[in-house]
Formats: structure tokens, sequence, C-alpha cells
């Protein structure tokens, strides 16, 4: 004969609430990991910003100006980030990176780090962003 026994396994009500813990969590997670995600590729972009500083560098100890960094030492390319040289002249530059997509986003202590700019006296904006 068969035995009629209580079936064993999980209810409904029991698996909602497991999803339900679980899309606590996500929703808690979720936040800290975009804003470390975003703080990681800032940090590529201003890596960029100082090795192209150190070519503006190198161009100026053999040249009488600093380089348009889009005509001759060539703009960095980030997928988040667009790349300018300005106020180009024989003592000044500034580079910025500016922020594109879901990386216009990126705060640092309320302050806003949509773009990040670098000149010839390593003057770093916004300072809370570096």
């Amino acid at each position: 004969m068969k035995s009629r026994g209580k079936k064993r396994g999980f209810s409904l009500i029991e698996l909602m609430i497991v999803v339900a813990i679980i899309a606590i969590l996500v929703a808690l997670a979720l936040p800290s990991y975009q804003g470390y995600v975003r703080k990681s590729k800032r940090d590529e972009a201003q890596q960029l910003l100082m090795n192209w500083a150190n070519n503006e560098e190198i161009w100026r100890a053999t040249n009488t100006t600093y380089a348009d960094g889009s005509t001759v030492l060539g703009v960095p390319t980030h997928d988040d980030y667009t790349f300018t040289v300005g106020n180009v002249s024989a003592t000044t530059y500034t580079l910025t990176a500016t922020a594109n997509g879901d990386q216009a986003n990126d705060k640092e202590h309320g302050t806003a780090c949509t773009a990040l700019t670098l000149d010839q006296s390593n003057a770093k904006n916004p300072p809370a962003c570096w």
C-alpha cells in the first residue's frame, strides 16, 4: 500500500517572501554598486588626463608652445568621457574630460563630477572629484 503522507516543499507564500527579501537586498545594494562603477570610470578618465598632461609637458620641452592636443598629440578616448583641450598657448593649456551618459550622474560628496579639468599648473577641478 502506498502511504498518504503530507507532501514536502515550499508554499507559494514562502517563495514570495524569499523573492521579496532578495528584491529588497538588490534595491539597497544597486545604488552603491553603481557609485563604485562611476568612481572607477572617473579614475580612468583622471589617469588619461594626467597622461595627456605629461605629453603636453614633453611637447613643450622641445617646442615654443603647448600642443593643440587634437592635432599633434591626439585626444584620449573613453566610452564614458569626451576629452577636449582649450586655452592653448605658449604658457597655458586646459584639458577637460566631460562625462557622457550615465557617467553624468557621478557625484562625490555632493559635488557633480561631470567635467574634470587639469591645467598646466596641475590645478584639478572640481577638487572634491580628484
